[in-house]
């Protein structure tokens, strides 16, 4: 059976040093993997039996000569450019994932895994492939310079000067920092600011957590009702998540740390796995993709406050008249041509004369004693200043959230209207439907929610024939006030999606991510592929590592867009219209992309301050422990449960 060997790139350039003497290729392999060249050894230095597992040669070229001789004669050749772990570069042979996995299943998927013979069959290891060698030579390549490094410290006779002057290593931002706080490390002002920094982690994560229970309390959860106090509990469980994602992120940076120093005998499979970046890489994007959209949404802020401020006086003359006509003449109007027989259509003289008088005493009531003061020039301004004030300190997100609680106070009477017209007709539309049913001898079971076969009695008949000609008479009376303010409605619905889905863009648009697709793809790969190369003695491919797709970037968007589309703009809200079904903002769809990327059930304080002490202590041991592979392990499993 022929082998794979994983051939990096860069030892092309170290080939023709070795021009004038035999050469020999040294690779690893471990148990579930394929070989992977490490370095190039002159033969005369390298001795079999020098060599120890998991460490082999693979290959030998005699001097002068440009062919390899492989062992293994009919081996396959994969080339790959070695991804530097420094600069975050890794494969991936799925895309990473951008949302948290609890966030990822789709509607579809969730009937399929809630199958429980799917899960028992998967649970089956004797029905679950293990032979894919794939998977975990993969993850040997992406620490492929820490292995390299861990060969050259096991073998330093092996260690030749590289001609070519290549760096196996690049200095990174976090070299940076270190040398910049090296000179107050270890001493009391690094302490003292290590303590406030805790204490003030803790504090906020402690206010945030209590504000966002206080929000979702389950007997009156005001998230679902109010746009302002969403935003407030999606920044709350942000600020929770916050500290998760940084022990996440910097268990990480210490375990590339800790790596070189981890002799190749000790690592297993199992805690190959553990030791890479690859499966925690995903919060550091969620991570400073968070910071960098709440600078922006400030940035966003101090622009829109500025536009509010300069035209304070020209945006509240517009909003009052869009506000005047809107929620009171062009609604009396409509309210009162629906008693005058509208288009010609014959209404009901005394059913729809009740309705007017009745809703034209609300609008004149409300308009003067609510909605007047409220849309007046004055208070305008002052509620645009206030909204400048707070989309500069607070950013835009929350200056837009308040105008669209605004819209949703002034609007409240045409709420007030589309909810008496839609319970009349629902009434009317079942009785009808009821009656409809009775004349067909058939009765709707309420029970089992299937039309059963029923005999009617002959007074039943009668009284119902009667009951139904009187609704299908009224019928058009209660359709035109009906339709009238479902259309009232729909508007100032239209208006507030609008806002909100601006602000959920504003909230989770994958600024970090497409930033780091355009600076250096590898290191947002969206899976791998195979090219053939020219032929020669051996079958020749390349790894090369496809970037993420933008569409899957904006994918928990893109699904908000098809659900506000689906509901709002397609059939589904015309059958609710006809079936007198409620037509309102459903916040639980709407929101579910601005928490996307958080954990569905957060940390209690308790649990994150256990980890965080837990997290110190391994600091603080961390210098002791670090060269003992097993404590490197075990710390690595530890913090993983976060």
């Amino acid at each position: 059976m022929s082998s794979t060997i994983f051939w990096p790139l860069h030892l092309k350039y170290e080939e023709d040093n070795y021009s004038t003497e035999d050469v020999t290729a040294v690779a690893i392999q471990l148990p579930e993997t394929d070989p992977v060249v490490l370095k190039l050894i002159p033969t005369k230095l390298c001795k079999d039996n020098e060599l120890k597992p998991p460490y082999l040669s693979v290959a030998t070229r005699l001097r002068n000569c440009k062919e390899w001789q492989f062992i293994d004669v009919q081996c396959t050749i994969v080339e790959f450019k070695a991804p530097n772990i420094s600069m975050l570069q890794f494969f991936s042979i799925k895309p990473i994932l951008l949302t948290l996995p609890d966030r990822t299943v789709d509607s579809g998927c969730a009937k399929l895994y809630s199958n429980k013979n799917i899960e028992k069959i998967c649970e089956n290891e004797s029905l679950v492939s293990t032979e894919s060698r794939l998977q975990p030579t993969i993850s040997l390549l992406n620490i492929y310079f820490t292995q390299l490094l861990a060969f050259q410290k096991q073998y330093p006779t092996y260690n030749i000067e590289n001609k070519k002057g290549y760096s196996y290593n690049e200095q990174n931002i976090w070299n940076l920092i270190k040398s910049i706080m090296s000179p107050i490390k270890n001493t009391k002002v690094d302490e003292y600011m290590n303590y406030i920094i805790f204490y003030i982690t803790i504090l906020i994560y402690f206010i945030a957590e209590k504000v966002s229970i206080i929000l979702r309390w389950r007997n009156f959860n005001i998230v679902t009702f109010s746009q302002t106090f969403q935003q407030i509990d999606l920044k709350c469980q942000q600020y929770c998540y916050f500290p998760i994602q940084y022990l996440r992120i910097t268990k990480n940076i210490a375990i590339r740390e800790a790596l070189p120093r981890v002799t190749t005998e000790s690592r297993t499979s199992d805690s190959l796995f553990k030791d890479l970046p690859t499966d925690y890489y995903p919060d550091y994007i969620r991570f400073y993709n968070t910071i960098w959209l709440m600078l922006n949404d400030i940035s966003f802020g101090l622009i829109l406050a500025s536009i509010l401020y300069q035209y304070k006086h020209l945006i509240s003359n517009i909003l009052h008249k869009i506000f005047t006509f809107y929620l009171y003449d062009l609604l009396k109007m409509v309210t009162s041509e629906l008693s005058r027989n509208p288009f010609g259509i014959k209404l009901n003289q005394e059913l729809s004369s009740f309705l007017s008088e009745l809703f034209l005493w609300i609008i004149e009531n409300s308009y003067a004693n609510f909605i007047n003061v409220i849309i007046s020039v004055k208070t305008l301004e002052i509620f645009i200043g206030y909204c400048a004030y707070i989309s500069s300190v607070f950013g835009a997100t929350f200056a837009l959230s308040l105008m669209v609680d605004f819209i949703s106070i002034l609007s409240i009477h045409i709420q007030l209207f589309y909810l008496i017209s839609r319970k009349i007709y629902f009434w009317q539309y079942n009785s009808i439907n009821s009656f409809w049913y009775l004349f067909r001898g058939k009765k709707n079971n309420v029970l089992r929610k299937r039309i059963d076969h029923h005999d009617f009695e002959l007074d039943q008949l009668l009284m119902g024939t009667l009951l139904f000609i009187i609704l299908m008479f009224l019928l058009p009376t209660v359709l035109a006030f009906y339709i009238s303010y479902a259309s009232f409605q729909l508007v100032i619905i239209l208006v507030e999606i609008l806002i909100e889905s601006l602000i959920s863009l504003l909230n989770h648009f994958p600024l970090f991510a497409l930033l780091l697709r355009v600076k250096d793809k590898e290191r947002i790969p969206g899976g791998i592929y195979f090219e053939m190369e020219e032929p020669s003695n051996v079958l020749k491919f390349k790894l090369k590592s496809k970037p993420l797709p933008i569409s899957m970037m904006f994918k928990p968007y893109a699904e908000l867009m098809n659900t506000l589309s689906s509901s709002y703009f397609g059939s589904s809200l015309v059958k609710k219209l006809i079936r007198g079904q409620t037509i309102a903002v459903n916040r639980n769809k709407l929101y579910q992309v601005l928490y996307s990327s958080l954990p569905i059930q957060s940390m209690s304080f308790d649990d994150i301050l256990k980890k965080f002490m837990y997290a110190e202590t391994i600091n603080m041991t961390s210098g002791i422990n670090s060269n003992n592979p097993n404590n490197v392990i075990s710390k690595n499993s530890e913090i993983s449960t976060l």
